[in-house]
């Protein structure tokens, strides 16, 4: 549950950043320093063309890649944005801009009740095959941003007539009416409203997100030790009994192993409670580095710890538990200005042979232990053996 949790906050993180990106294309705000269109046009050697198969490499490739269905939008906002800093302020100046660029050739009708504007040879789309989709969102943007420096009002035309469509001439149209501007009328939205729009699905994807992560926290909670962020034993329990299945159906050995640490109970009483919170996760976390990907740690009680390590017989256990206790007690934790290394002893009890539940075998593998440590400190004993150092 803990992974499909962190798959759903991982979806919605890309889901809420996405419709962030989309938004940031219809706000003023620039986030990086490019070079300013004039700037362009004076670093840019005379006579220097782009092929217009990388123009349409770029429209109808590149950004439907990377952006989806909402690559001809973006286009069209974007481009209306660059065209309105351009300082174009007449029509005639707007078709001489669209000829210099190699774009096509525009015939503009502007007056108090319409605009129509008509491009006869379009570079991104003449000569392509028709596909039933209008293609010039990039060269409406152009000419709706500019029309709006002109007309000191929105313009927001649709395309009614394009190549793609398998027409002869790209055609963009807008008409005035109760709105603002110009406006399509069979259009839908004007900007403001999609900004709007976008800007309550994020609202809303954030809401998701959040309750998605207090979601993932409860279950982190519910299922991890809250100081060491181990599995704690409810949760281990669960994942033992798969492992005893498992092992069952495959014939194989799983060892159970309880750890409980030597002189604990002195760092407490010498450094206090914080002083022993602190060595108890450094314990786990090196505890946690020296076992494989496969195995199972919780924090059992308050010094005390249980390994399920599958597939693993006694004499593979007991390899494992002098590299883990070998390595743990050269572990030296700074206290309180006092450096505290702990060693820890070790009971094992082996499925299928000292039981075949888990309750018995973590029973079983606890007397063990205690049996270990009456021993002396760092010691390990077996269910069926006795202690041994």
């Amino acid at each position: 549950m803990a992974m499909r949790s962190q798959e759903e906050v991982a979806l919605a993180t890309v889901f809420a950043r996405a419709l962030k990106n989309v938004i940031a294309l219809t706000t003023a705000e620039e986030r990086r320093a490019w070079p300013a269109p004039e700037q362009i046009v004076a670093g840019t050697p005379a006579g220097a063309q782009v092929p217009a198969v990388l123009l349409r490499f770029l429209q109808f490739s590149v950004l439907p890649e990377l952006l989806g269905a909402s690559a001809g939008p973006a286009m069209y906002l974007a481009s209306k944005r660059f065209s309105r800093g351009l300082g174009i302020g007449s029509i005639q100046g707007l078709k001489d801009w669209f000829v210099e660029m190699g774009l096509g050739e525009l015939e503009v009708e502007l007056d108090e009740e319409r605009v129509l504007v008509k491009l006869r040879h379009c570079r991104s789309c003449e000569q392509l095959p028709a596909n039933g989709t209008a293609l010039c969102d990039f060269e409406r943007g152009l000419v709706d941003g500019v029309l709006e420096v002109i007309s000191g009002t929105d313009v927001l035309t649709k395309e009614t007539l394009c190549w793609g469509l398998g027409d002869t001439v790209c055609q963009f149209e807008g008409y005035s009416g109760d709105q603002a501007g110009y406006l399509y009328q069979e259009n839908g939205f004007h900007p403001d409203a999609q900004r709007r729009l976008l800007g309550q699905l994020a609202d809303q994807a954030e809401v998701a997100l959040d309750n998605l992560r207090l979601t993932h926290e409860r279950r982190e909670h519910e299922t991890h030790d809250p100081l060491t962020g181990l599995l704690n034993f409810r949760h281990l329990r669960e994942r033992a009994a798969f492992e005893l299945a498992r092992a069952e159906r495959h014939e194989r050995k799983v060892a159970f192993v309880m750890l409980d640490l030597d002189g604990f109970a002195a760092v407490n009483g010498n450094g206090g409670r914080d002083a022993g919170d602190e060595v108890l996760c450094h314990w786990a976390a090196a505890l946690t580095a020296q076992l494989r990907s496969c195995d199972l740690v919780c924090r059992y009680g308050a010094d005390e710890f249980l390994l399920v390590l599958p597939e693993t017989a006694e004499q593979q256990a007991d390899a494992a538990l002098e590299r883990v206790l070998g390595a743990t007690q050269n572990l030296a934790v700074d206290v309180s200005r006092e450096t505290v290394a702990l060693s820890a002893s070790a009971g094992v009890a082996s499925y299928p042979d000292d039981g075949r539940t888990v309750e018995e075998l973590v029973a079983k593998a606890a007397t063990t232990m205690y049996t270990a440590r009456a021993g002396g400190p760092g010691r390990i004993a077996f269910y069926s053996h006795p202690p041994r150092r």
